[in-house]
């Protein structure tokens, strides 16, 4: 059921943004640092979009990897503990006759 909702719900997303990119074909000026083109409406919007998920997926990315190397260094510092608590657990006691 959930499964069929999702896609349903991703037909209709899809038709919305064909149908106003198809309503929305005027040309617009885009200016950038280097120059200018003429493009759709439409296509800068989903291009803008695009660039956007780019750049929060590579933020993403750098985050997780320092998350890792994280875990890495804390599973070490763990597996010294308890190397550490082990030694200390077998030493003999000092006080017994």
């Amino acid at each position: 059921m959930l499964r069929l909702f999702v896609v349903l719900l991703l037909l209709l997303v899809f038709t919305v943004g064909a149908s106003l990119g198809y309503f929305n074909a005027e040309r617009v000026t885009f200016h950038y640092l280097v120059g200018s083109v003429e493009v759709r409406i439409a296509v800068l919007v989903v291009v803008t979009f695009v660039i956007g998920v780019l750049i929060t997926l590579l933020l993403c990315a750098v985050r997780i990897i320092g998350l890792h190397n994280e875990i890495r260094r804390l599973r070490k510092q763990l597996r010294d503990a308890e190397t550490e608590l082990k030694n200390l657990r077998n030493l003999p006691l000092a006080g017994t006759r």
